[in-house]
């Protein structure tokens, strides 16, 4: 046996080895689901006895609440239910492939695809695509990088397969979407996602990467995580939109580009602003850039330079001459009541007047 059958044989044990632990993973979450199940219905079998006694005695209060008891417990069943159904129609697909089969299955992929080969170092089976192109978006070369060393813990299997662009050409809005159906390295799998999923419970490696090929060399445009008709472009920054270069408004303020439903402007230099960098004035309302806007040099306040400079700002208003004080006006009579007769014979009470 040569270097390479050799190493062909090492892998299809790998995923021999993970396939029959995946067996035994999955009929151990069965029996977790089915013991608490069980555990389920022992609780309504004593609550029902409890119910019985609480009856016999009179106790009504008592029984309201173990009838709520009751009532909590039936809904925990339905979800027992269906998630053994679930383990047990995915165990149907567990069937465990013989190493001949696994190692005739690689020979077929190799055979399949041009560049395949197998990372020791972090058991992957990796196969490249060849470069894709989607209604007239070229999307470069991928690489599908199935790691069978997880095999095992394939709960969800999306997680144990990744899909690597080689030469990005990325959604304008969203660079971590490299194909209209991955993001992140993650595929959107759609109609496919039973048949990949069986395709690796049974150690079908070719017609995994096959299925995986096939998602990506079509476009779906119901599931898309970027539509082909906004691949190209410009993403707003405010709300996301994709738009065409020509279509792009630019803040100079924060230094963005945006939508037109998302640009205004400034109502004194007529320049582009997004409405976060506009600045409201306080006197005459209009939105102005912060260029345009500055402080009262009386009072402070935020104001546009027109108003400032037409001296708009309520503190240049000339406040209203106060109304004079009696008690502090400066007198220009002096008033006495004497209490005693002067020479002149006035009489006592009688006001005296002199020029101040």
């Amino acid at each position: 046996m040569d270097a390479t059958e050799r190493k062909m044989f090492r892998v299809a044990e790998t995923i021999q080895g993970q396939l029959r632990l995946l067996q035994r993973n999955r009929c151990q979450d069965a029996i977790r689901r089915i013991a608490g199940m069980v555990e389920s219905f022992d609780n309504l079998r004593r609550a029902n006895d409890l119910l019985a006694v609480c009856l016999s005695r009179g106790w009504n209060a008592a029984a309201s609440q173990i009838t709520d008891r009751v009532g909590r417990g039936l809904t925990d069943l339905p979800y027992y239910v269906s998630e053994i159904e679930r383990m047990i129609d995915s165990s149907k697909l567990l069937k465990l492939p013989t190493l001949r089969d696994i190692r005739a299955d690689l020979v077929q992929l190799e055979e399949e695809f041009e560049q395949f080969e197998y990372v020791e170092d972090g058991e992957e089976l990796v196969v490249t695509t060849e470069a894709i192109e989607l209604e007239d978006h070229y999307l470069g070369e991928f690489e599908i990088r199935l790691h069978i060393g997880k095999l095992a813990e394939m709960k969800r299997h999306s997680s144990i397969y990744r899909i690597v662009a080689l030469d990005p050409h990325p959604a304008g809005c969203n660079e971590s979407v490299t194909h209209p159906h991955v993001s992140d390295e993650h595929l959107c799998e759609g109609d496919a996602s039973a048949a990949i999923e069986a395709a690796l419970t049974n150690g079908r490696t070719c017609d995994f990467f096959q299925l995986v090929n096939a998602v990506l060399t079509t476009y779906n445009p119901h599931s898309p995580y970027v539509s082909l008709d906004h691949w190209e472009g410009i993403p707003c920054h405010d709300c996301g939109y994709t738009m065409s270069e020509g279509d792009a408004h630019w803040c100079e303020s924060c230094q963005q580009d945006y939508c037109s439903e998302c640009i205004s402007y400034c109502h004194r230099c007529d320049e582009s602003s997004c409405r976060g960098c506009l600045e409201e004035c306080s006197v005459c309302g209009e939105s102005m850039c912060s260029s345009c806007m500055t402080k009262c040099p009386e009072c402070g306040k935020r104001l546009c330079k027109s108003c400032v400079e037409d001296q708009q700002c309520p503190c240049f208003e000339e406040d209203p001459e106060p109304e004079e004080n009696e008690d502090e006006r400066e007198p220009d009579e002096i008033t006495s009541i004497p209490s005693d007769p002067d020479p002149a014979g006035n009489s006592p009470g009688q006001v005296r007047t002199e020029a101040a």
